[in-house]
């Protein structure tokens, strides 16, 4: 909507547009090509790519135009939803979902004007897990997680990473907190990609990317491949973000594959053997 409005008000200064990408603009909301160029019409200059001097053919239609397509004065999400896109801002507060050994029920700990709010003391360490399956499936996750953490880690807050809407940096505050970080993320692309925005996003806190020793084994056994693509870019975009990273990237160029989180819940071969 706001491109559009800054096309309008070009036109109306008299200044030279785009307005084949100002027709497309309108066609995706709902203006066709015959309606537009009933209102303007554009003379095509010597210079510049798709530059056109614009003349208003129908000057009525024209302030319709810019009436409907005017930015509303509100800032943020409620603002862009006047305007008709409400995914161009983001949301102004954030939420997570928060479990621990001691308190298993689900708590909402959320932001009100920046400041986070929980219903009760949160512990000292967070295991950040990226997928629903993983969260929802309590007991088997913090099984799956005394073998991965230091033994000092006992009291942990499981944190629900929602995927990658762990790394809004309303977060950051919140995670903050804790004494360390550890995150139980698919051994992709991704979770690397989230690891590097958390890392980022406190700086000042200890982070680490949790993996079983197994995990050459675990990806050997992995149908995901990783794509020649995919392998340039763990190497251009992910290395040295930790030891930790270096050698799971290693083992993933090594296997040629990926691996997704919820698979750590799945039977051991030893067990379904037994």
């Amino acid at each position: 909507m706001a491109a559009i409005y800054d096309y309008l008000i070009k036109i109306r200064a008299g200044e030279p547009i785009n307005l084949e990408a100002l027709f497309n603009r309108l066609l995706a909301c709902g203006i066709t090509g015959s309606e537009a160029s009933r209102i303007l019409v554009g003379q095509r200059l010597p210079r510049g790519a798709a530059r056109y001097a614009v003349i208003i053919q129908d000057e009525e239609a024209f302030a319709q135009l810019l009436e409907r397509f005017t930015p509303s004065k509100i800032a943020g999400r409620v603002g862009a939803a006047l305007d008709g896109n409400s995914h161009r801002a983001g949301v102004s507060e954030a939420f997570l979902l928060l479990r621990s050994e001691q308190n298993p029920h689900p708590i909402v700990a959320i932001t009100e004007e920046g400041h986070w709010l929980a219903p009760r003391p949160l512990a000292k360490y967070a295991v950040i897990v990226e997928n629903l399956e993983n969260f929802l499936r309590f007991s088997e996750t913090l099984a799956f997680l005394r073998e991965l953490l230091p033994a000092a880690a006992t009291d942990v807050e499981i944190i629900y990473g929602s995927g990658n809407q762990i790394t809004n940096r309303l977060n950051g505050p919140l995670l903050a907190r804790f004494q360390a970080l550890y995150c139980l993320f698919d051994v992709d692309l991704g979770g690397l990609r989230m690891f590097k925005t958390l890392k980022a996003l406190v700086a000042s806190q200890p982070i680490h990317f949790l993996t079983p020793e197994d995990i050459p084994s675990r990806l050997a056994r992995s149908k995901f491949v990783l794509s020649s693509l995919q392998r340039q870019e763990l190497f251009a975009y992910y290395r040295n973000l930790s030891a930790e990273t270096d050698m799971l990237i290693a083992h993933m160029r090594a296997a040629g594959k990926t691996l997704e989180q919820e698979t750590y819940l799945a039977p051991s071969h030893r067990d379904v053997e037994d």
